[in-house]
């Protein structure tokens, strides 16, 4: 406004400018305040109706948990693969994907377990929950046989904090193969990866393929409780 004033010397004159200009840019600011307005009750809108949908997201999502426990088997089965249809674009459809899979496996269904994976691996933008996603694929594709897709599978984990687990499983997948050497090399780096914190059942594997030669290879210990 400083602008439009500027060179005129008397409030008469600084009036009849101002006039001037709301004359020829009035209906633009009208119009860029309504746009304004609207386009922040909008962002509100959006923001209410996104917190809402997450509210009765997680109710769905507990009263199906509900259901599910309470019935079981194959109704439960049917129950969670409503409830995924229903909210695949958000977080509780991606646990309740996740649920299924791990109901497929204790019934040994590992096609349907793949399925879900599969699934949640080409949705899910999530880094941390993306590696759990394909170590699980990765040990349901040992269980059905598919040991290369298996490997395969196991090379899209990155993150540190998984390398020790995928280096099992990968050394797992290559005693199924019949390749001990390979087993042996990737159990070794689970060893390295676990950083002193070695499970028990990493250690059973190690020391079952330990080998001695010329350059002995001593197992590793586990840390005693305190």
């Amino acid at each position: 406004m400083v602008d439009i004033i500027e060179g005129y010397e008397t409030e008469e004159q600084q009036v009849i400018a101002i006039k001037s200009w709301w004359k020829e840019n009035g209906n633009t600011l009208m119009i860029a305040a309504v746009i304004g307005l609207a386009g922040l009750w909008g962002w509100r809108f959006y923001n209410e109706s996104v917190i809402t949908g997450q509210e009765e997201a997680s109710q769905a999502y507990s009263d199906m948990l509900v259901k599910f426990e309470s019935q079981g088997s194959e109704a439960g089965l049917d129950n969670l693969r409503a409830f995924i249809a229903d909210n695949q674009n958000n977080n509780y459809g991606v646990l309740a994907a996740l649920l299924l899979a791990k109901e497929a496996v204790k019934q040994k269904d590992f096609a349907l377990a793949k399925a879900q994976f599969v699934q949640l691996q080409s949705q899910n933008e999530y880094a941390p929950l993306n590696a759990v996603i394909n170590l699980r694929l990765a040990r349901v594709e040992g269980q059905l046989g598919e040991y290369e897709q298996a490997l395969k599978t196991l090379t899209l984990i990155t993150e540190a904090s998984f390398l020790a687990k995928a280096n099992q499983v990968k050394g797992s997948i290559y005693l199924k193969m019949g390749d001990t050497e390979k087993a042996r090399s990737a159990f070794q780096n689970a060893v390295n990866a676990s950083e002193g914190n070695v499970g028990p059942i990493l250690q059973l594997q190690f020391d079952d393929l330990a080998i001695v030669n010329d350059k002995t290879i001593a197992a590793p210990t586990l840390e005693t409780e305190k």
